[in-house]
């Protein structure tokens, strides 16, 4: 008799579990795509914001330099104003990742740092995107200065974003530049 109640309840376990499985495939099947749209919309939104004067970007046309990818992003007349890449640099904790934008002169129209494990109230101060906006007009010609781009008890953070920065304007101006 006791054996037989554990099989039964082991029966109504599996069909219960079974019937959870089939509802979470289903829901996720169909929430599927909107979740894509709304990853791609989100992507886009910060490619605008580091690139404003592009409002479309050509995944198709992608230039590959030095394990970075550059989209083209177009204006409304469809020609390339510039580039976006997302770049990730070691910085004092874990790496820094960051979407740059790019224009065709080779200078950073705008920077969105994505992911950071900064130290809090130090490092992560390269989160504030007053300091951001430091990097526009910037090109690959420019130096990290201490004082100026710095922060007080953390210049590690700021001199790897820096440091990506230049990374990219170098292989914008050697590979993409060059075309």
């Amino acid at each position: 008799m006791e054996k037989n109640r554990f099989i039964h309840y082991g029966i109504v376990l599996t069909l219960i579990a079974s019937i959870s499985a089939g509802i979470l495939s289903i829901v996720n099947g169909a929430t599927q795509k909107v979740i894509k749209e709304n990853e791609r919309a989100a992507v886009n939104a910060a490619r605008i914001m580091v690139l404003p004067k592009a409002e479309s970007f050509d995944e198709n046309a992608i230039v590959k330099v030095d394990e970075l990818e550059f989209i083209p992003g177009n204006g409304s007349n469809g020609k390339p104003v510039g580039y976006v890449v997302t770049v990730s640099q070691p910085g004092y904790a874990a790496n820094i990742d960051f979407v740059l934008g790019i224009d065709r002169r080779g200078r950073v129209t705008g920077l969105n740092i994505i992911g950071s494990q900064e130290t809090p109230g130090l490092g992560s101060k390269i989160l504030d995107p007053e300091w951001q906006k430091k990097a526009i007009g910037k090109d690959a010609s420019y130096e990290f200065n201490k004082s100026a781009d710095g922060f007080a008890g953390a210049t590690i953070s700021p001199n790897a974003v820096y440091t990506g920065i230049k990374r990219a304007l170098n292989s914008f101006n050697s590979g993409v530049n060059k075309k």
